[in-house]
């Protein structure tokens, strides 16, 4: 497998989005058999009761919705339709290794049906993805895996207009000229550009394994060792906390250890981007008038 650098503007397909080249950057599909292999029965289940739950939570959205209304009081009228973005590529790095925050990426795009999905590891030369994203990519059903450099997937951002597509990028700074580009060709782009703090009060509840799966050995490491964060993005707690957790006072609604989030055993697999919902891969157009 080879890393494509020489990028002819050519399309494969008129009814594709993605260029002919891209398909000599496929990562191997034996390398996510592998990766899907060597993980345990276990692993694999945590990250499938994730998905499962994600799906729960997001429901399944129709493709295509169109709606209105006339109002012969008020002298208006409106219409509104949607539909999925034709394309979006998920970009991640070659170390990056959460699978469960990777799988959350993924899923709201599937679930808003975008016709084609890339997931594209952005690195130097040669290297391929994590076998923790390789297991996530291919519990999530993400069937289109490529691996190119910075200024390929820029390369590849502009080759796709006026595609009215979306980026997701997670990473630590090392995809800002793809954020660069996204912006400068107007395309909605979602980042994740830190790894999240969790609050892990007692650790013994949950499967380690399971968490360093879905977040990452130094994400989990930290949650283990560093005092109760300020801020979390997550608190992994029990269920009669979690339930609590939810209910926020309106004078006091932030303390120390709050967290948008709450999780509880059996959900290490579990993951949500705040913003990051199938309305983000959803594409509107209004129309507004008067009678």
């Amino acid at each position: 497998m080879t890393t494509c650098n020489t990028l002819p503007d050519i399309f494969a397909d008129p009814e594709s989005c993605w260029p002919q080249w891209l398909d000599g950057c496929r990562v191997d599909d034996d390398a996510s058999a592998a990766a899907y292999e060597a993980a345990s029965p276990t692993l694999r289940a945590a990250l499938k009761t994730g998905l499962a739950l994600m799906a729960q939570y997001f429901g399944r959205p129709t493709a295509q919705q169109s709606g209105g209304w006339r109002d012969p009081f008020s002298g208006f009228w409106q219409e509104e339709h949607r539909c999925p973005a034709p394309w979006a590529v998920v970009a991640f790095t070659p170390a990056y290794a959460a699978a469960a925050r990777l799988t959350a990426a993924c899923l709201p795009a599937l679930l808003a049906q975008v016709p084609l999905l890339g997931a594209i590891c952005v690195g130097p030369q040669g290297q391929t993805p994590t076998a923790q994203a390789l297991l996530a990519l291919e519990l999530t059903g993400v069937e289109d895996v490529f691996r190119l450099d910075e200024a390929a997937l820029c390369r590849l951002l502009e080759e796709t207009q006026p595609g009215p597509g979306r980026l997701v990028l997670l990473h630590k700074g090392e995809l800002d000229i793809a954020g660069q580009t996204a912006r400068h060709l107007h395309i909605p782009c979602y980042e994740e550009r830190y790894a999240p703090s969790l609050a892990l009060p007692q650790p013994d509840l949950f499967d380690m394994e399971a968490l360093v799966l879905a977040h990452g050995e130094g994400c989990v490491k930290r949650a283990r060792t560093a005092a109760l964060p300020e801020s979390p993005a997550a608190i992994y707690t029990t269920p009669e906390a979690a339930r609590a957790h939810c209910h926020l006072s309106a004078d006091r609604p932030f303390g120390r250890g709050a967290a948008p989030l709450a999780l509880t055993p059996g959900c290490e697999g579990f993951w949500l981007h705040d913003g990051l919902t199938p309305d983000f891969f959803a594409l509107r157009r209004a129309a507004f008038g008067l009678l």
